[in-house]
């Protein structure tokens, strides 16, 4: 009885590995385009452009809010109620909680900003926070993101 329930177990977390490492690699690709798209629209608003900065940067948004709440809900750590029942949410903090690489990703200004910006604007919306705290695409393209990212999937791996 106790090993099909450590069988079961272990296939919950494979599963959960799994679909982190989706949704990792979902994230790079995001961030990878989202930088790309910036870039253009940057180059967009010159005033010899024929660029439609209106589409740039309407896929900017969609692009940077994808990774706000993707790369913020790594790092989920809650459960919530729907309908009667308990749903776990899969996240790093919930199969590697404690452990050293993940707390240092965690403690990066970067991910630390995402979240903020995934509680305050992007997924919920802080009416305090709005007002002179808007996402700057920027700040997440000119960071390590994705040297972080790529740290998370080589825990998955481990």
């Amino acid at each position: 009885m106790e090993t099909e329930n450590l069988s079961a177990k272990d296939d919950i977390i494979r599963g959960d590995k799994a679909i982190l490492g989706y949704l990792v690699e979902n994230c790079i690709s995001a961030y990878d385009e989202l930088c790309k798209v910036n870039r253009e629209l940057v180059e967009g608003m010159a005033p010899n452009s024929n660029a439609d900065v209106n589409r740039l940067g309407m896929m900017n948004r969609v692009l940077q809010d994808y990774v706000i709440i993707r790369v913020g809900g790594l790092f989920d750590r809650v459960k919530y109620k729907t309908r009667g029942e308990t749903d776990e949410v899969i996240s790093f903090e919930k199969l590697y909680s404690g452990d050293k690489g993940l707390e240092n990703v965690k403690g990066q200004e970067i991910i630390k900003y995402i979240i903020k910006q995934r509680h305050n604007f992007t997924a919920h919306t802080n009416r305090n926070h709005i007002e002179k705290n808007f996402p700057v695409t920027a700040k997440i393209c000119d960071s390590n993101l994705k040297t972080l990212l790529e740290i998370l999937q080589k825990l998955l791996k481990s």
